[in-house]
């Protein structure tokens, strides 16, 4: 089975993507009208926290099918899968909007990893696209596990300049 057989199959069946997040939304809708400031506790924080990672993880990956078709495979949007590629990143846009209304983003626990793994991602995707639209001639004289050393401490320093520029 291939990724694209995998893409295939959500867009074969409608119904398990649209049931998932038609529950993620029913039950922030439901959040937004039980749940406030002041009984924002400790089981109902680990509910909102299981929401947003729930919908984020799957939109991020939509995201990212969405601009890796644009942008490395040049497809056309308007012929990618609505169910399989936009639902949810829709899904994932309207249950973040619902979830902020209720309570503050920061009181979720986990939230700052979880956007600090997408802008490490959205970073990773435009370093990839700029590499992927250069033209550049690399003669590396050694081992591999050299390359494999000098790719690591590459990642290991964007890390370290990542961390020094969202404290």
């Amino acid at each position: 089975m291939t990724v694209q057989d995998f893409i295939n199959w959500f867009g074969n069946n409608p119904n398990l993507i649209l049931g998932y997040f038609l529950v993620i939304i029913a039950i922030s809708i439901i959040g937004l009208l039980f749940v406030n400031q002041q009984n924002f506790k400790s089981p109902i924080t680990y509910l909102y926290g299981i929401l947003v990672y729930a919908v984020t993880i799957p939109g991020l990956l939509s995201l990212i099918l969405v601009l890796y078709s644009f942008f490395f495979l040049k497809t056309n949007l308007l012929q990618l899968d609505l169910i399989t590629y936009f639902v949810p990143l829709i899904a994932m846009i309207v249950t973040l909007i619902i979830i902020n209304k209720t309570i503050s983003m920061s009181g979720i626990p986990g939230f700052g990893k979880l956007s600090g793994l997408f802008i490490l991602i959205m970073i990773t995707f435009v370093i990839t696209y700029i590499l992927q639209r250069m033209f550049f001639g690399v003669f590396f004289v050694g081992n591999f596990q050299y390359l494999i050393i000098f790719f690591l401490a590459l990642l290991f320093g964007l890390k370290i300049a990542w961390d020094r520029i969202t404290r």
